[in-house]
């Protein structure tokens, strides 16, 4: 039988281990994750028509279904005010053509936060490109996205955030590692949905330019407001005259 300071050291080792034990303060931790994205269309069709006589297959998390890949089950914490942090996937995106004279591999994508509706998808990357050329290479920033507030949707109270649509375009180190493309190149949007511990989440930051309109906006009106009280102060002393 267990002695109860056993018991304490094994609850312990248990509570150090749980991934809500590893956050740091602001954090939330992410317990559903899916993303959804078609890479790009033109290269996918390009892949699976008569000349590069090519396919695609996945594992892991990611699957693909008509016309998406998606990513799903990963792992991570965010900052409760959505601004950094990342989520982590297990598995592999394989797009071969050209009787394998083409062969990529883009293998456990991350979800990394940048900042104010900014984020990054990450990918280890290896085979070779259509130019030949044999990569291998971890943590490659592959594709940068942005969305606007319109194209978010976030309940405090579930926990959920939904990010719809957001623009991805490939980086410099996406397209040394990729080729085909050069840098710039706009790839499919790409759809987000995170859930955390409910009620981890804030309200969304300001925008820095509406903090600024509103300030310009109250000065506006103070403005308008100073002028006046000094025209009908001076009304009386004008009729004197």
């Amino acid at each position: 039988m267990l002695s109860f300071s056993a018991l304490a050291v094994s609850a312990l080792v248990a509570l150090s281990s749980s991934p809500a034990a590893l956050l740091a303060e602001g954090e939330c931790e992410v317990v559903e994750s899916e993303i959804t994205w078609g890479f790009k269309e033109s290269f996918r069709s390009y892949i699976s028509g008569a000349i590069a006589l090519g396919q695609w297959t996945t594992s892991g998390d990611v699957s693909y279904e008509t016309p998406a890949f998606t990513f799903s089950a990963g792992e991570g914490a965010i900052a409760s005010d959505r601004r950094s942090g990342s989520v982590a996937f297990e598995g592999e995106l394989l797009f071969e053509g050209h009787g394998g004279i083409l062969r990529t591999s883009l293998a456990n994508p991350t979800l990394t936060l940048d900042g104010h509706r900014r984020a990054t998808l990450v990918f280890d990357v290896t085979g070779d490109t259509m130019d030949r050329v044999s990569v291998s290479a971890d943590d490659v920033d592959f594709v940068t996205l942005e969305w606007s507030a319109g194209d978010e949707s976030l309940n405090v109270a579930s926990g959920e955030w939904v990010i719809t649509g957001a623009a991805a375009t490939l980086t410099a180190s996406g397209s040394e590692s990729f080729g085909t493309y050069p840098a710039g190149e706009p790839f499919d949007p790409v759809d987000i949905r995170l859930a955390v511990t409910p009620s981890c989440f804030t309200q969304s930051a300001l925008d820095p330019w509406l903090v600024a309109g509103g300030v310009l906006g109250l000065a506006l009106v103070g403005g308008g407001i100073v002028w006046i009280t000094a025209r009908a102060r001076k009304s009386p002393e004008q009729g004197r005259q």
